[in-house]
């Protein structure tokens, strides 16, 4: 009898994550396919909780209630209907979510000055959760 093997998970964010909740839905080919909460997001991904839930590899819509939309791929399940998310989106799409965050995230709130908030939400070596 062999030992359970154990599955190291490996960091592969980039971007540090802002808690920011707020309702999203989910579209597949033009179509709603599920809506929930937004959990956090960065310029690179989000944490959504959503019903029902969505396939693993797959390329949806995300669409922020009266902020616009973003093109990602669920990278991964955890807990109960929680799904990782990768954005596939340019530098000019994640300046828009930088000023998202910058607006809603109470952590970035202090930051009057564009430039520092950006500083800060490119950082590398800052990881939220």
């Amino acid at each position: 009898m062999s030992a359970p093997v154990k599955t190291l998970q490996v960091e592969r964010r980039q971007d540090r994550r802002f808690d920011i909740a707020m309702p999203v839905d989910v579209a597949c080919d033009g179509h709603r396919v599920a809506f929930g909460v937004l959990e956090n997001l960065s310029r690179g991904g989000a944490a959504v909780s959503v019903f029902p839930l969505l396939d693993i590899g797959r390329a949806y819509s995300f669409h922020l209630h009266g902020y616009g939309a973003w093109a990602g791929t669920v990278v991964r399940r955890f807990g109960v209907k929680s799904h990782g998310i990768q954005f596939n989106i340019g530098e000019s799409e994640k300046r828009r979510l930088d000023e998202i965050i910058r607006k809603l995230s109470p952590d970035m709130a202090s930051y009057d000055d564009k430039a520092a908030a950006r500083a800060v939400l490119r950082d590398p070596t800052i990881r939220a959760f």
